[in-house]
């Protein structure tokens, strides 16, 4: 668990570092949601080994992934600001969240 905490939270610095150049840090955003969702899904799969608190964190990471992704399915139009909110603001938001529910599990 602590290797993959270290690897989400490299590539949350380097996404975050990237977003310097904005399109750098939109494809970097990408790679580490891949990243990230087959994290999650490898930590689902060893869901009788995470106590009760770090279920329901991971619970709330999946909820907010699956309405996120709702969200673009349905094509909802934005504006200016909402698109830097739903492009950046809020994945980035939701990758941190991640990282810090991995810090959480590192330790068991």
């Amino acid at each position: 668990m602590k290797k993959l905490y270290q690897l989400n939270k490299i590539a949350l610095v380097i996404t975050a570092i990237l977003y310097l150049t904005i399109i750098f840090g939109l494809y970097a955003q990408i790679v580490l949601g891949g990243l990230q969702l087959l994290s999650a899904l490898g930590i689902s799969f060893s869901w009788s080994k995470i106590n009760t608190k770090q279920k329901k964190h991971l619970l709330i990471y999946w909820a907010i992934v699956l309405i996120y992704g709702i969200g673009w399915y349905l094509k909802i139009e934005i504006n200016n600001l909402w698109w830097i909110l739903g492009i950046i603001i809020i994945p980035m938001s939701v990758a941190t969240y991640f990282v810090w529910i991995l810090s959480n599990l590192k330790r068991l």
